[in-house]
């Protein structure tokens, strides 16, 4: 089944590989800013933020080199499960990554929630792309994004509005993500998101570890 989805949609994988490569520079580049950003101020957050984008951008990695593997293997059945198993891995590292900022805000509100524990349980499931593995990474980013953005309209800085933006980003594009299993148009706008909402984290630490 999987291989008859996917020869239509090589073009897809092409581009979902191209676009995955991109944003795991940008995710490595934001880990390194937000690891520097973390010697200069000891701010515990930076931390954070810096293992979960070298989650992320290992997931995004690996997920980007499966999809170039089937394609090049021109979908023969015993690479097919490369991309299912490449998803899996990005899935899980992205669920660690942004579950590792929920905890993060959670810790600074002091207000430690069972909800994060119980998304933890999904890991050991095995992924397609699909509704429900979207529609966790939405749940998590959208408790991000709600955070940022009281943080936003509390301190009105410029720090403030570019976290939130980026978060905002990128609750925008797993949404497009999700609805590209139903539209397959939301697929480049998803990735496109994604870059952006990468853009402006890497932005903001830019100018956090700027020589004051």
């Amino acid at each position: 089944m999987l291989l008859a989805i996917a020869q239509p949609l090589a073009w897809f994988l092409g581009f979902d590989s191209l676009m995955e490569f991109i944003a795991f520079v940008i995710a490595a580049a934001v880990a390194y800013q937000a690891l520097k950003g973390y010697r200069l101020s000891k701010e515990r957050t930076l931390l954070y933020l810096h293992f979960s984008f070298v989650l992320i951008g290992a997931g995004l990695l690996v997920d980007g080199l499966s999809s170039i593997v089937v394609l090049l293997s021109q979908f023969h059945r015993g690479f097919v499960v490369l991309y299912a198993l490449g998803y899996t891995i990005n899935f899980i590292a992205q669920l660690i990554a942004y579950g590792l900022l929920v905890f993060a805000y959670l810790q600074q509100t002091r207000n430690i929630s069972a909800q994060f524990a119980a998304t933890a349980v999904v890991s050991a499931l095995f992924f397609e792309r699909n509704a429900f593995a979207e529609l966790i990474l939405i749940f998590l980013l959208v408790y991000i994004t709600a955070h940022t953005a009281m943080n936003y309209s509390v301190s009105k800085a410029t720090n403030s509005m570019l976290v939130f933006g980026a978060f905002a980003s990128l609750t925008i594009a797993h949404f497009f993500f999700l609805m590209f299993i139903l539209v397959p148009i939301f697929f480049p706008l998803a990735h496109i998101a994604q870059l952006l909402g990468f853009l402006l984290l890497l932005g903001m630490l830019l100018r956090v570890n700027q020589p004051s």
